[in-house]
């Protein structure tokens, strides 16, 4: 009878009311890690870990319990075989995949430079992970200036301390984005309200590739990023409640579609068309990421 109990316990602990519920650790140091990317492979559902490496998921549709994160091997569980705790294995790196070099840090150049005024749209993300990015062309100017310095982003925030990530990646042969460039998280902080957030790059070394880079807005599916929110539905006065993850970016409009990629459900793809109510001069176009880099010698 004891026996029984204890099967008991554990199935309602780990899979109560049709979600599983784990914390995720490093397989060497047995640290916990935090903010993985995880998500129910072909379906969307998704989630990301918090602080302390722990989280929720529904488990009601699909086969395959995906978690990716920055500096780890990919890894995929059979969701009726998902653990209560989850060890991710540390990627490990050639040498020859590192650039030594000493920066002076005595020339800047900025790219990708913005206005406030040209900002009309902020967007976040609702129930699953997102990762938004934006392809910077390399131009033979900047190996004068190789290294990221500094990075902003227009962000908007109905909440305090809302935290995103930022992810730098290479140029695949297809186009689109490739390897992590830096493989650790860059955990962004905004504070609530409208306003241009700078985060220094300076000590982390990371260089431009001559190939072009890839940066990228990572949302974080966590529980203090949630935000409830109405919204006018299309073509009726009704309005619609819906859970959005702060903060919000604010996108650019642009006529064509040629560095903008969005992340989701496991893959990359170029992102749509503004539909419905969007806004001029939206509606109709693109929108790409307002970043503005700094980059340093």
């Amino acid at each position: 009878m004891k026996n029984i109990l204890v099967i008991i316990v554990f199935f309602v602990s780990n899979f109560c009311f049709g979600q599983i519920k784990a914390v995720i650790f490093d397989k060497e140091t047995k640290e916990k890690i935090s903010y993985v990317n995880i998500w129910i492979e072909n379906e969307n559902i998704g989630t990301t870990s918090n602080e302390n490496g722990a989280f929720f998921i529904d488990n009601s549709k699909g086969e395959i319990l995906v978690l990716s994160s920055l500096g780890y091997e990919t890894m995929k569980i059979n969701l009726k075989e998902v653990p209560s705790k989850i060890f991710l294995i540390p990627k490990s790196y050639e040498l020859d995949e590192v650039i030594v070099s000493t920066k002076k840090e005595s020339k800047e150049k900025i790219i990708g430079a913005f206005q406030d005024s040209e900002i009309g749209f902020y967007y976040a993300t609702e129930k699953n992970p997102e990762i938004k990015a934006r392809l910077f062309n390399y131009d033979t100017s900047y190996s004068e200036t190789p290294f990221l310095k500094s990075i902003k982003f227009r962000i908007f925030s109905d909440i305090k301390n809302a935290k995103f990530n930022i992810r730098f990646y290479s140029v695949g042969d297809n186009g689109q984005p490739d390897k992590p460039i830096y493989e650790k998280n860059i955990i962004g902080i905004s504070k609530k309200g409208t306003k241009n957030l700078e985060i220094d790059l300076s000590d982390l070394n990371i260089y431009f590739p001559d190939n072009g880079l890839f940066v990228s807005y990572e949302w974080l599916i966590i529980e203090e990023n949630e935000f409830n929110s109405s919204f006018p539905t299309q073509d009726s006065n009704k309005k619609i409640e819906k859970t959005l993850y702060e903060p919000k970016v604010g996108l650019l409009p642009v006529t064509k579609n040629t560095n903008s990629w969005l992340y989701k459900n496991g893959k990359w793809e170029k992102v749509d068309k503004f539909k419905g109510n969007s806004p001029k001069p939206y509606l109709d176009n693109y929108g790409i990421l307002a970043i503005e880099l700094t980059l340093t010698n």
